[in-house]
């Protein structure tokens, strides 16, 4: 289902009114992400002209990646990106000098989009049980991959024990329902397929392991572009925080908005909990650095504002 861009504009103006910032030089920002529901904020801010009300002009860029992204804001064929805290902090610490301006998708342990599952007719029913288990994720060096050692525990088991498989998260739950692995951390919208079809059920939420409410994905850039246009991601930062608070309180508007950009079916999307947010603070992304030193997915950990632009943090 599309939305017109009829409907963009008057949905936009219902959460958005008064004149253009005469004195904000109009600015150009080229924004990339993946397929991501959070990406759609700035699509609404940019079809419905609260981005050009504010004297940007955001060009947006849908890419097939996170590697993607990252390198095409590393070679300044983007300025902006979506982006993992987890590969923003391995990028940090290969010396890549991208900054965190605002955080997209959060993790809330309250409203998980996310969870561990097991075949519905599995004896699995705890993270201990994991002990020499097979386990599937998306790469054996990724943030599912430090929950679940984490998860595991700190509740009982041995994550040295386990078996890690490489898979794609969209044959994950087949792999599970077949008894091909033994269990997999997976996220909407192929949690909530999973859980439809019967076939799965959840045993816990790896991401609380980390803490229970983190940042997962970020707008970045390079230090450089921040330095040199600090005013235009204030800008661009207070358009999508205006986003987001329209988006809290229209879910109906932004649903077809969200299906249309992901290629998710509207029914799932309608039923994903709204996890997105604004603002940055050290304490939504320490969390990670420090269970990432302590597993040895990097080095040692490093205080969260070495990677934060110091002009987008927030109090709280």
């Amino acid at each position: 289902m599309k939305l017109s861009r009829q409907s963009f504009v008057a949905a936009g103006m219902a959460a958005f009114s008064g004149p253009r910032i005469a004195s904000a030089a109009t600015s150009t920002i080229r924004f990339g992400s993946t397929p991501d529901e959070q990406a759609s904020i700035a699509l609404w801010a940019s079809r419905t002209g609260l981005f050009q009300r504010s004297g940007l002009d955001v060009e947006i860029q849908r890419l097939n990646s996170g590697a993607a992204v990252s390198a095409a804001v590393a070679g300044s064929s983007i300025d902006v990106g979506l982006g993992s805290v987890f590969n923003l902090i391995l990028a940090h610490i290969k010396g890549i000098p991208f900054v965190l301006e605002s955080v997209s998708a959060t993790y809330n342990e309250a409203l998980p989009d996310n969870a561990f599952i097991v075949a519905k007719n599995s004896p699995i029913a705890s993270p201990a049980q994991l002990n020499g288990k097979t386990i599937s994720t998306s790469s054996l060096s990724d943030l599912f991959a430090l929950a679940i050692s984490a998860w595991i525990d700190q509740n009982g088991g041995d994550a040295k024990t386990v078996n890690f498989v490489e898979l794609p998260m969209p044959l994950a739950v087949d792999a599970v329902a077949s008894g091909r692995v033994d269990g997999a951390f997976v996220v909407d919208p192929f949690l909530l397929q999973g859980l439809d079809s019967g076939r799965v059920r959840i045993i816990g939420h790896p991401y609380s392991s980390i803490a229970p409410r983190v940042g997962i994905t970020y707008y970045f850039c390079l230090r450089s572009y921040a330095q040199a246009n600090a005013d235009a991601l204030a800008r661009f930062r207070s358009n999508i925080a205006t986003g987001v608070s329209f988006a809290r309180t229209h879910r109906d508007v932004m649903v077809p908005i969200i299906a249309d950009y992901t290629r998710m079916s509207p029914d799932v999307v309608r039923r994903m909990p709204f996890l997105t947010g604004t603002g940055i603070t050290p304490a939504m992304v320490q969390p990670v650095i420090d269970v990432a030193a302590r597993y040895k997915f990097i080095p040692s950990a490093f205080p969260a504002s070495d990677m934060i632009d110091p002009a987008a943090l927030t109090s709280s």
